[in-house]
Protein backbone atom coordinates (compact mmCIF):
# COMPACT_ATOMS: atom_id res chain seq x y z
CA UNK A 1 0.00 0.00 0.00
CA UNK A 2 1.52 2.92 -1.14
CA UNK A 3 0.61 6.50 0.05
CA UNK A 4 1.98 10.63 -0.14
CA UNK A 5 4.29 11.61 2.35
CA UNK A 6 4.77 14.85 3.09
CA UNK A 7 9.10 16.22 2.13
CA UNK A 8 10.69 19.67 2.94
CA UNK A 9 13.13 21.96 2.39
CA UNK A 10 13.74 25.05 4.33
CA UNK A 11 16.17 27.53 5.12
CA UNK A 12 17.49 28.41 1.27
CA UNK A 13 17.07 32.60 0.95
CA UNK A 14 16.49 33.29 -2.76
CA UNK A 15 16.74 29.26 -4.06
CA UNK A 16 14.69 26.47 -2.53
CA UNK A 17 13.77 23.00 -4.11
CA UNK A 18 10.87 21.06 -4.51
CA UNK A 19 9.01 18.51 -6.21
CA UNK A 20 5.80 16.82 -6.51
CA UNK A 21 4.66 14.41 -3.34
CA UNK A 22 6.04 10.90 -3.88
CA UNK A 23 4.55 7.79 -2.69
CA UNK A 24 6.02 5.68 -0.01
CA UNK A 25 5.48 1.70 1.47
CA UNK A 26 4.93 1.95 4.73
CA UNK A 27 7.93 -0.41 6.05
CA UNK A 28 10.74 0.41 8.06
CA UNK A 29 12.74 -1.81 6.18
CA UNK A 30 13.27 0.18 3.60
CA UNK A 31 15.01 3.39 2.57
CA UNK A 32 12.99 5.40 0.26
CA UNK A 33 14.44 8.83 -1.04
CA UNK A 34 11.75 10.94 -1.85
CA UNK A 35 12.14 14.30 -3.51
CA UNK A 36 11.48 17.58 -2.08
CA UNK A 37 7.40 18.40 -1.64
CA UNK A 38 6.02 21.80 -1.73
CA UNK A 39 7.29 23.01 1.82
CA UNK A 40 4.80 25.17 4.25
CA UNK A 41 7.65 26.11 6.33
CA UNK A 42 8.42 29.63 4.35
CA UNK A 43 10.09 27.74 0.82
CA UNK A 44 10.35 29.52 -2.35
CA UNK A 45 11.75 28.90 -5.73
CA UNK A 46 11.95 26.49 -8.85
CA UNK A 47 10.22 23.64 -8.71
CA UNK A 48 10.56 20.02 -10.44
CA UNK A 49 9.27 16.63 -9.74
CA UNK A 50 10.51 12.98 -10.45
CA UNK A 51 9.38 9.46 -9.11
CA UNK A 52 10.39 7.82 -6.08
CA UNK A 53 13.37 4.95 -5.65
CA UNK A 54 13.67 2.89 -3.34
CA UNK A 55 16.30 0.93 -1.52
CA UNK A 56 16.17 -1.98 0.84
CA UNK A 57 18.15 -0.83 3.65
CA UNK A 58 17.81 -2.70 6.86
CA UNK A 59 19.40 -0.71 9.73
CA UNK A 60 18.91 -2.25 12.94
CA UNK A 61 20.86 -2.02 15.87
CA UNK A 62 22.31 -5.84 15.50
CA UNK A 63 23.28 -4.34 11.83
CA UNK A 64 25.61 -1.85 13.83
CA UNK A 65 26.90 -3.86 16.65
CA UNK A 66 30.71 -2.90 17.38
CA UNK A 67 30.14 0.26 14.91
CA UNK A 68 27.12 2.54 16.65
CA UNK A 69 29.13 4.46 18.95
CA UNK A 70 26.84 5.66 22.43
CA UNK A 71 27.64 9.27 22.84
CA UNK A 72 25.55 10.34 25.95
CA UNK A 73 26.74 11.11 28.67
CA UNK A 74 25.67 11.36 32.38
CA UNK A 75 24.91 15.18 32.12
CA UNK A 76 29.08 16.06 32.94
CA UNK A 77 30.05 15.53 29.26
CA UNK A 78 32.04 12.59 29.68
CA UNK A 79 31.02 9.71 31.75
CA UNK A 80 28.90 7.31 29.07
CA UNK A 81 25.62 5.84 30.14
CA UNK A 82 25.45 2.94 30.86
CA UNK A 83 22.66 1.96 28.65
CA UNK A 84 22.94 3.84 25.39
CA UNK A 85 20.52 7.13 24.70
CA UNK A 86 22.24 8.44 21.57
CA UNK A 87 23.92 6.17 19.22
CA UNK A 88 25.88 7.56 16.27
CA UNK A 89 28.19 6.74 13.37
CA UNK A 90 30.00 9.22 11.30
CA UNK A 91 31.03 9.39 8.19
CA UNK A 92 28.76 6.72 7.27
CA UNK A 93 29.94 6.68 3.52
CA UNK A 94 32.94 4.04 4.57
CA UNK A 95 30.73 1.60 5.41
CA UNK A 96 29.12 -0.15 2.68
CA UNK A 97 28.89 0.66 -1.29
CA UNK A 98 25.19 1.84 -1.12
CA UNK A 99 26.35 4.71 1.47
CA UNK A 100 28.85 6.01 -0.42
CA UNK A 101 26.72 5.22 -3.37
CA UNK A 102 23.63 7.30 -2.04
CA UNK A 103 24.90 11.18 -2.97
CA UNK A 104 25.32 10.20 -6.59
CA UNK A 105 21.94 9.35 -7.41
CA UNK A 106 20.44 11.56 -9.68
CA UNK A 107 17.57 12.73 -7.68
CA UNK A 108 20.28 13.36 -4.72
CA UNK A 109 22.49 15.34 -6.96
CA UNK A 110 19.53 17.58 -8.92
CA UNK A 111 18.71 18.43 -5.44
CA UNK A 112 22.09 19.24 -4.63
CA UNK A 113 22.38 20.97 -8.23
CA UNK A 114 19.55 23.40 -7.70
CA UNK A 115 19.85 24.49 -4.00
CA UNK A 116 23.71 24.87 -3.54
CA UNK A 117 24.66 25.45 -7.69
CA UNK A 118 21.60 27.02 -9.13
CA UNK A 119 21.40 25.02 -11.45
CA UNK A 120 24.67 26.47 -12.88
CA UNK A 121 26.37 24.11 -15.45
CA UNK A 122 30.01 25.70 -14.10
CA UNK A 123 29.30 24.84 -10.43
CA UNK A 124 30.19 21.82 -8.50
CA UNK A 125 28.90 20.28 -5.03
CA UNK A 126 30.64 18.03 -2.76
CA UNK A 127 29.29 15.55 -0.04
CA UNK A 128 31.15 16.97 2.71
CA UNK A 129 29.57 14.24 5.73
CA UNK A 130 27.61 11.23 6.37
CA UNK A 131 26.11 10.15 9.35
CA UNK A 132 23.42 7.94 10.73
CA UNK A 133 21.51 8.85 14.56
CA UNK A 134 20.02 6.06 16.57
CA UNK A 135 17.36 6.65 19.26
CA UNK A 136 16.55 3.23 20.99
CA UNK A 137 12.85 2.72 22.09
CA UNK A 138 11.89 4.32 25.16
CA UNK A 139 15.01 5.65 26.44
CA UNK A 140 16.52 7.40 23.33
CA UNK A 141 17.76 10.80 23.77
CA UNK A 142 17.35 13.83 21.60
CA UNK A 143 20.21 15.82 19.61
CA UNK A 144 20.08 19.48 21.26
CA UNK A 145 19.68 22.71 18.71
CA UNK A 146 22.46 23.24 16.84
CA UNK A 147 23.17 24.56 13.46
CA UNK A 148 25.61 22.73 11.26
CA UNK A 149 27.26 25.71 10.38
CA UNK A 150 28.93 26.31 14.22
CA UNK A 151 30.49 22.71 13.59
CA UNK A 152 31.04 23.38 9.68
CA UNK A 153 32.21 27.18 9.84
CA UNK A 154 31.90 27.48 5.96
CA UNK A 155 31.68 31.66 5.21
CA UNK A 156 28.44 31.08 3.68
CA UNK A 157 26.03 28.69 5.39
CA UNK A 158 23.46 29.13 2.31
CA UNK A 159 26.13 27.27 0.17
CA UNK A 160 26.10 24.05 2.35
CA UNK A 161 23.01 22.44 3.01
CA UNK A 162 21.59 19.07 5.16
CA UNK A 163 20.01 16.09 3.54
CA UNK A 164 18.23 14.40 6.81
CA UNK A 165 16.59 11.14 5.81
CA UNK A 166 13.70 9.25 8.57
CA UNK A 167 14.68 5.52 7.95
CA UNK A 168 11.24 5.09 10.38
CA UNK A 169 8.34 7.06 11.10
CA UNK A 170 9.66 10.03 12.34
CA UNK A 171 6.64 11.90 14.65
CA UNK A 172 6.44 13.95 17.51
CA UNK A 173 5.99 11.02 19.63
CA UNK A 174 9.25 9.65 18.72
CA UNK A 175 10.85 12.91 18.68
CA UNK A 176 11.31 14.17 15.04
CA UNK A 177 13.47 16.52 13.82
CA UNK A 178 12.59 20.46 15.33
CA UNK A 179 13.42 23.68 13.06
CA UNK A 180 13.40 27.38 13.84
CA UNK A 181 13.87 30.16 10.47
CA UNK A 182 17.41 29.94 9.19
CA UNK A 183 19.30 32.91 10.47
CA UNK A 184 22.36 35.21 8.81
CA UNK A 185 25.11 34.34 11.64
CA UNK A 186 26.14 31.19 13.67
CA UNK A 187 24.29 31.44 17.54
CA UNK A 188 26.59 31.32 20.55
CA UNK A 189 27.34 27.45 21.35
CA UNK A 190 28.34 25.97 24.41
CA UNK A 191 28.69 21.93 24.83
CA UNK A 192 25.58 19.94 25.55
CA UNK A 193 26.82 17.84 28.75
CA UNK A 194 24.27 14.95 27.67
CA UNK A 195 26.29 14.22 24.81
CA UNK A 196 30.59 13.67 24.21
CA UNK A 197 31.32 15.74 21.87
CA UNK A 198 27.97 17.46 20.48
CA UNK A 199 27.68 21.38 21.12
CA UNK A 200 24.50 23.49 21.50
CA UNK A 201 22.37 26.66 21.19
CA UNK A 202 19.62 25.98 23.24
CA UNK A 203 20.13 28.64 25.32
CA UNK A 204 19.77 31.06 22.29
CA UNK A 205 16.16 29.14 20.83
CA UNK A 206 12.54 30.21 21.16
CA UNK A 207 11.32 26.83 21.59
CA UNK A 208 7.86 28.18 21.01
CA UNK A 209 8.98 28.95 17.56
CA UNK A 210 9.76 25.59 16.64
CA UNK A 211 7.98 23.47 14.14
CA UNK A 212 8.52 19.52 13.81
CA UNK A 213 8.46 18.09 10.75
CA UNK A 214 7.17 15.22 10.50
CA UNK A 215 7.78 12.80 7.73
CA UNK A 216 7.11 9.12 7.14
CA UNK A 217 9.84 6.51 6.51
CA UNK A 218 11.76 7.89 3.71
CA UNK A 219 10.88 10.97 3.94
CA UNK A 220 13.18 14.10 3.46
CA UNK A 221 14.06 17.70 4.92
CA UNK A 222 16.65 19.34 3.25
CA UNK A 223 17.72 22.53 5.26
CA UNK A 224 20.46 25.44 5.25
CA UNK A 225 24.18 24.88 7.78
CA UNK A 226 22.51 28.02 9.52
CA UNK A 227 19.00 26.31 10.48
CA UNK A 228 18.77 25.64 13.95
CA UNK A 229 17.15 22.42 15.03
CA UNK A 230 17.07 19.44 17.06
CA UNK A 231 15.37 16.34 17.89
CA UNK A 232 13.60 15.52 20.69
CA UNK A 233 13.49 12.13 22.74
CA UNK A 234 12.07 8.91 21.84
CA UNK A 235 9.89 7.20 24.31
CA UNK A 236 8.01 5.06 22.12
CA UNK A 237 8.12 1.15 21.79
CA UNK A 238 10.19 1.13 18.58
CA UNK A 239 13.53 2.81 17.45
CA UNK A 240 14.07 5.81 15.37
CA UNK A 241 16.69 6.19 13.28
CA UNK A 242 17.98 9.38 10.83
CA UNK A 243 20.72 9.20 7.89
CA UNK A 244 22.16 12.71 7.69
CA UNK A 245 24.37 13.79 4.52
CA UNK A 246 25.63 16.98 4.28
CA UNK A 247 26.36 18.96 0.69
CA UNK A 248 28.63 21.95 0.27
CA UNK A 249 29.22 24.28 -2.99
CA UNK A 250 32.67 23.20 -3.93
CA UNK A 251 33.96 26.81 -4.14
CA UNK A 252 32.80 27.13 -0.63
CA UNK A 253 35.44 24.30 0.60
CA UNK A 254 37.48 24.23 3.26
CA UNK A 255 39.01 21.68 5.25
CA UNK A 256 37.51 20.39 8.38
CA UNK A 257 37.23 21.80 11.06
CA UNK A 258 35.02 19.41 13.38
CA UNK A 259 36.56 16.32 15.62
CA UNK A 260 35.87 13.04 14.12
CA UNK A 261 37.40 9.56 15.34
CA UNK A 262 41.19 9.23 14.82
CA UNK A 263 40.89 6.23 12.19
CA UNK A 264 37.91 7.85 10.54
CA UNK A 265 37.77 7.86 6.59
CA UNK A 266 36.97 11.47 5.66
CA UNK A 267 36.29 11.73 2.10
CA UNK A 268 34.51 14.52 0.25
CA UNK A 269 33.39 13.16 -3.17
CA UNK A 270 31.84 15.90 -5.79
CA UNK A 271 28.80 14.71 -6.48
CA UNK A 272 27.66 17.10 -9.22
CA UNK A 273 28.97 19.47 -11.80
CA UNK A 274 32.00 19.56 -14.25
CA UNK A 275 34.21 18.61 -11.09
CA UNK A 276 32.44 15.46 -10.65
CA UNK A 277 34.12 12.22 -11.55
CA UNK A 278 31.91 10.01 -10.03
CA UNK A 279 33.71 9.50 -7.27
CA UNK A 280 37.08 8.13 -9.29
CA UNK A 281 38.68 10.82 -7.64
CA UNK A 282 38.52 10.42 -4.20
CA UNK A 283 37.74 6.24 -4.02
CA UNK A 284 39.41 5.09 -7.16
CA UNK A 285 36.54 3.56 -9.38
CA UNK A 286 33.25 4.81 -10.23
CA UNK A 287 30.47 4.43 -7.64
CA UNK A 288 27.59 5.35 -8.69
CA UNK A 289 26.41 2.69 -9.32
CA UNK A 290 22.94 1.16 -8.18
CA UNK A 291 22.24 -2.02 -10.01
CA UNK A 292 24.63 -4.42 -8.03
CA UNK A 293 24.04 -3.05 -4.67
CA UNK A 294 20.15 -2.06 -4.73
CA UNK A 295 19.26 -5.38 -3.94
CA UNK A 296 22.19 -5.91 -1.06
CA UNK A 297 22.01 -7.03 2.53
CA UNK A 298 23.79 -4.79 4.60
Amino acid sequence: MFRKQPTVSIGFRGASYSADRCAAPQTNKRLILDSMAGSKLKTSGARTSCAPFVLPLRLSSRTYEGKLTNVATEGDGKTHTKIAHNLQLCPLAPEHPLFRSLPFHPKVASAIHQLLCRSDPEQSACCYLSQVFWKPARHGLGTAWHQDNAYFQVEDATQGTAMWTAIHDANIKNGTMQVVDTLPEILPHERELTSDHHITCKACIDEQKAVPVELKAGGVIFFDYNVPHCTTANTTENPRAGVAYHFLNQAHFRDRVFPLPDDADWKTPVVVGPLCTNGRAEYGQKVDFWEGITGAEI
